[in-house]
């Protein structure tokens, strides 16, 4: 995929945010973005399977839940993701976000 593409894709507030979320807790099942990020169901599995089709994150099924996480082959092969989420997303939204993270399960 070029980097093009990725910009786009990730260009989204809301993906972004997944990314921001998966990024900082591994394995994250769905029922938990769709509550930080305060997102129906179907808005949230298209944001889903967009950077899934994409190869940017994989997604786990167990039992009636989908754990995603993001691709580690991906964050290899485009470093600059990584730093963008390392050193870029550490405000806002994006840290509302992790905070609530840490009340949330599944």
């Amino acid at each position: 995929m070029e980097i093009i593409e990725i910009l786009k894709l990730i260009s989204d507030k809301n993906r972004m945010r997944i990314l921001n979320i998966l990024h900082n807790k591994n394995k994250t099942c769905v029922c938990i973005l769709e509550e930080i990020l305060e997102l129906n169901q179907s808005n949230l599995s298209r944001h889903l399977n967009k950077l899934k089709k994409a190869g940017i994150i994989v997604g786990e099924k167990r039992v009636q839940w989908v754990y995603y996480e993001i691709s580690e082959k991906f964050l290899k092969e485009n470093y600059f993701v990584k730093e963008i989420l390392e050193s870029r997303l550490n405000g806002g939204i994006f840290l509302e976000d992790l905070n609530r993270i840490k009340y949330s399960e599944c």
